[in-house]
């Protein structure tokens, strides 16, 4: 018998009805079993969106093996450094504009379609870049390409993001940079056989294989939410197993289910944090549905982010209150952070950076390693980006990135004195650490971060807001490091990208909130209660001030009667 309560939890008969003795000895024990999580189809979901960031990696990846192969075959194409300069660089230009115009396109058509929209256009730009033949459709072709990695960066990590559950989202959060890694040397090793028209061609399937696996998934349930279409939510959350425990057939039901209910305020305003909720841990079972469905700290009138989110979320008030900046400005700093690494500068010139460090190894095969190694990191870094936790990850690659730099440079300090006998391989073990350090932080986590930090409401604009900004400064770092090449010499330029990874471990350590294992309601509420304490005190601290001139006032009274009083007395 006790046994069989164990396994039927409800004491169920033959007939399927609770036995009405065990229902008295344990009133809570027909409650649903919690389901089974299974992340499999997010795994799905999230591995054919992260083939968007193969494609940009494709592009980052492209110029290492593409332009010196040009300057072989085409030399006319790219006549002086200037114009492999621009060839390099330009694709974060364009990538520029594109984050841009994709934060509309993810507000008003949806993660997914704005994904989907990138895909024939990268299969178009990649033909064109192969069949380039002057210098200006092979300079468009490259901006073009940018553009579309431009559309796809924010849209493949939010779609992921929201679409992964709260336990798996750091991992399922990181596939995208892994498959960009996976671009990058898929570049590398197709260069080193393969002319560069061939190379561009090669290029062209991936994003053919991203359209093609995005047609059967469903779209983000948060922004189905947010649409107010939460019948489709329903279905999405439940093909992605994020269905609440109490939730049943959402086509069944009038009225959207438990775990997409919205939450009224005093005011009327409704809070969609709750969505991001729905299948996080669930509330104790209090007897009815109802009562378990919305816990009193997310309907609590006049706190977080539902009595904050009033009114309209990309309003000048919206937008420029602390819940929302705060956020914004650490997911800006950590972007830039990554860009002033100078890790583009090692990826679009890596074949030219062994080339001036005067390699034993073949400049390809060195290359190649230095790729595959950034990819086994990042898979390694699967393994610990959700156990570990951001902050520590971040400040060991910020670490390791700053000792392989300034190794690096201090090769070619010594170069420069014709000291370097017997430190060969130094650049390349330099690269390889400088990439297992970047692949265990600042590779995966900026995006990770943005999509964890940024508010849920206006988490669309602000991500390609984010988006443009690390692109703008991708371009700036890669176009200046011919000059920085010039100005500081090869040792300066990796010295200034060592002392710029130091202060990324300042930021860290002094700003970075911890946001493992926490929803994005929860990461949200931090910043609406951290808001709240400050005004809280401010407004103490007013009055106290009031007071204190009050008792300032009341004793000049009270010092100045008796003499008010005294000089009557003094008179008569």
């Amino acid at each position: 018998m006790r046994t069989l309560w164990r396994r039927w939890p409800c004491g169920l008969r033959a007939g399927g009805e609770p036995s009405e003795k065990h229902a008295i000895l344990d009133p809570y024990a027909c409650r649903p079993a919690p389901p089974q999580h299974d992340y499999t189809n997010q795994l799905l979901l999230a591995m054919a969106a992260s083939l968007g960031y193969l494609t940009v990696g494709l592009v980052r990846g492209f110029s290492s093996p593409g332009v010196p192969s040009m300057q072989q075959t085409t030399p006319w194409l790219v006549p002086d450094d200037d114009a492999v300069s621009w060839v390099s660089s330009v694709p974060p230009l364009g990538a520029f504009v594109g984050s841009l115009a994709s934060g509309p396109l993810l507000q008003r058509l949806g993660r997914k379609r704005t994904l989907m929209i990138s895909a024939p256009l990268f299969v178009a730009f990649w033909v064109l870049l192969a069949f380039s033949q002057n210098y200006a459709m092979l300079f468009s072709a490259r901006i073009l390409t940018g553009f579309c990695a431009g559309i796809s960066i924010p849209s493949a990590q939010v779609y992921v993001n929201e679409s992964a559950h709260a336990r798996v989202r750091g991992v399922l959060g990181s596939l995208p940079a892994l498959f960009m890694s996976g671009g990058i040397l898929l570049a590398y090793v197709l260069g080193a056989w393969l002319p560069w028209q061939a190379l561009a061609g090669a290029c062209a399937v991936p994003p053919a294989l991203l359209f093609l696996s995005l047609l059967p998934l469903p779209e983000s349930p948060v922004w189905l939410a947010d649409r107010g279409r939460h019948a489709e939510a329903a279905r999405a959350m439940a093909w992605l197993h994020r269905d609440s425990v109490f939730g049943g057939d959402p086509a069944a039901s009038p009225e959207p289910p438990m775990a997409l209910t919205a939450v009224k305020s005093d005011g009327g305003g409704v809070s969609s944090s709750v969505f991001t909720l729905s299948d996080d841990t669930p509330p104790p079972y209090n007897g009815t549905h109802q009562e378990a469905a919305a816990p009193e700290k997310e309907t609590a009138p006049g706190k977080g982010a539902s009595a904050a989110q009033e009114g309209s979320p990309f309003s000048r008030r919206a937008l420029l209150r602390r819940p929302v900046l705060i956020p914004l400005a650490l997911s800006l700093a950590l972007l830039v952070f990554q860009q002033l690494s100078g890790i583009d500068s090692v990826v679009f010139y890596t074949v030219m950076i062994f080339e001036s460090a005067g390699s034993t190894l073949d400049d390809h095969v060195a290359t190649i390693i230095v790729g595959a190694v950034q990819l086994l990191a990042n898979v390694a870094a699967l393994f610990v980006v959700d156990r570990a936790g951001r902050r520590p990850l971040l400040l060991a690659s910020g670490a390791l990135m700053a000792v392989s730099m300034a190794a690096l440079g201090a090769y070619f300090n010594l170069q420069e004195q014709n000291r370097e006998e017997g430190l060969e391989l130094l650049p390349l073990a330099s690269l390889v650490v400088f990439m297992l350090g970047y692949s265990l932080g600042y590779c995966t986590l900026p995006f990770l971060l943005m999509g964890e930090l940024l508010p849920e409401r206006q988490r669309g604009p602000l991500s390609s807001l984010a988006g443009s900004f690390n692109l703008a400064f991708m371009f700036v770092v890669i176009k200046t490091f011919h000059n920085f090449q010039q100005l500081l010499g090869n040792d300066g330029t990796f010295w200034l990208y060592g002392a710029m990874c130091l202060a990324s471990c300042a930021f860290v350590w002094l700003l970075v909130p911890e946001t493992r294992a926490k929803s994005l309601a929860e990461i949200e509420q931090f910043f609406e209660d951290s808001h709240q304490a400050r005004k809280e005190k401010r407004a103490a601290a007013a009055r106290a001030v009031v007071v204190a001139a009050a008792a300032a006032g009341g004793a000049d009274v009270a010092d100045g009667a008796p003499e008010k009083t005294a000089q009557p007395a003094g008179s008569s």
